[in-house]
């Protein structure tokens, strides 16, 4: 058994190159489905391009092309899944998985734009708040329609307020400072994310290797081999990649005993994007929760101090009375195609001739809310006994109901909670892996107008397969998280499971 190993490891690895390499190949041709709307300066270009055209992708008609990249996600799917399973296995090493990882980054970096226009909206905004003097939370890029980006911003977000954080507001106007095309801001922004990547997989290698090294493998694959990450997170230059950098950073801190540095950090990552909070409340109310009585007004208002000043700075120049909420009111007017909430709306209106579709809507935020005061109750309950791997996996547990309860899901959210993988037991971490499988066949097509047939057919296939899958995810957590709540089980991985990993 024990040589069979270095070959499956190496089979492991051969596919995973060779996924995404031919994901990276179909990605560079011209007029790909993988490509959103592209300014005239940013079409496909390099070695990457030149070798689609040595192996004739460009010569594809359309459907032809578009079946191709359907094979080349699903290969990318099936590929991640070997990778991990020979990373937990300890068949391959840590530093060859880092050392991948950052190829497959390099490799991002000759491919254009990816699946989505979001980095658009992002310029967008920036400009609103540098170039034309105006409060991208109250005016919209139909405001200002002369602009260059005017072209290439999604309609769906054309007329619709910034609902990034304040943070990334004041990033994305730096950029709008320094670039002024619009494949300048591309660059700027797919330059964000490789960082915040990398600087995030630098991280998690190093808690990781530190606190539990028979897993390093793993920890570091999960983020840098994921093809959800590469191509449909860093490629597309998202923000999420910079929340879930400030994640791995205050997991770091809290392993290292500084809680309130890590409390800064929650908070600088929500002030990108509103995900971040969730651990952020779950940091404060451990902290509070492990003092004795007579401490926790002082340690509840050290870290409620250090987050809302950080906060204030930051907001402080978007502050006014028509949205004070920064955006949140009207991201939650949104609705994800993909999302289960969406899916169970359309259901119950269907059975109730659209009338009991508000339920929903209604129904999984509470959710949300009762899973992470359950996760919160947990830890509490625990008080000083809390160690930073159960702080970790809580704020794993709370992210992932967040992702799958919530009115939007899309690919780069699971970027969210893996840096906390390594932390979270058996099914938590199984609902990661197939919740990244899942995302990353959940697009093949970034336009309806080039791809309509393929186009119609992943939406089809998002919302009866990708969906219905996620929904069962989602009910073996809750079922997963019930169970532990009532048997006092930890929400961290149980020493069996370190055990049965380093075999």
């Amino acid at each position: 058994m024990g040589s069979s190993r270095p070959a499956s490891g190496t089979m492991a690895l051969s596919a995973s190159i060779a996924s995404i390499l031919l994901v990276a190949l179909v990605a560079a041709t011209p007029g790909s489905p993988f490509q959103p709307l592209l300014p005239l300066d940013d079409q496909p270009s390099g070695p990457l391009r030149w070798l689609a055209g040595v192996v004739g992708l460009d010569r594809l008609a359309a459907g032809a092309l578009a079946t191709v990249g359907i094979v080349a996600v699903a290969f990318a799917a099936i590929a991640f899944l070997l990778v991990l399973r020979a990373a937990w296995r300890a068949e391959v090493s840590a530093r060859t998985v880092i050392g991948l990882a950052i190829a497959y980054h390099v490799v991002v970096l000759f491919l254009p734009l990816l699946f989505s226009r979001d980095v658009y909206s992002y310029a967008y905004y920036g400009k609103i708040a540098a170039t034309y003097h105006a409060n991208p939370y109250v005016r919209t890029p139909a405001d200002f329609p002369t602009d260059a980006l005017a072209a290439f911003v999604g309609p769906k977000w054309f007329a619709t307020p910034a609902v990034y954080g304040p943070l990334f507001t004041l990033l994305s106007s730096l950029v709008a400072r320094i670039v002024e095309s619009v494949a300048g801001a591309i660059v700027a922004f797919r330059l964000v994310a490789v960082t915040a990547s990398l600087g995030t997989i630098a991280i998690v290698a190093r808690l990781v290797a530190r606190e539990r090294p028979e897993r390093s493998a793993f920890a570091v694959a999960l983020i840098g081999l994921n093809p959800v990450v590469v191509f449909q997170s860093v490629s597309s230059g998202h923000n999420d990649l910079l929340v879930m950098l400030s994640i791995a950073a205050a997991l770091a801190l809290v392993f290292a005993g500084r809680e309130l540095p890590a409390t800064a950090v929650l908070a600088l990552g929500t002030l990108v994007k509103a995900t971040a909070a969730v651990p952020l409340v779950l940091l404060i109310a451990v902290a509070v929760a492990r003092r004795s009585k007579g401490e926790r007004g002082r340690a509840l208002l050290a870290h409620v101090a250090v987050a809302g000043g950080i906060g204030l700075a930051f907001a402080l120049p978007f502050l006014q009375r028509e949205d004070p909420s920064l955006g949140m009111i009207e991201l939650a007017k949104h609705e994800g195609w993909l999302a289960p909430s969406r899916f169970f709306r359309r259901l119950l209106d269907a059975l109730s001739g659209d009338t009991l579709g508000v339920v929903a809507r209604i129904a999984f935020p509470m959710l949300v809310l009762a899973a992470v005061f359950l996760v919160a109750r947990a830890l509490v309950r625990r008080g000083g006994t809390v160690t930073p791997f159960a702080l970790g996996a809580g704020w794993g547990w709370g992210l992932l109901f967040l992702m799958l309860l919530g009115p939007v899901l899309l690919p780069w959210y699971v970027t969210w909670v893996l840096p906390l993988a390594w932390l979270l037991p058996s099914v938590p971490r199984a609902v990661i892996i197939g919740a990244s499988s899942a995302l990353t066949v959940s697009q093949f097509t970034a336009e309806p107008g080039r791809f309509a047939a393929a186009y119609d057919a992943n939406l089809f296939w998002g919302h009866y397969v990708v969906t219905p899958v996620v929904i069962g995810l989602l009910v073996w957590l809750s079922i997963d998280l019930l169970h532990r709540v009532r048997s006092g089980a930890p929400l961290e991985d149980e020493p069996r499971e370190v055990a049965a990993s380093s075999r």
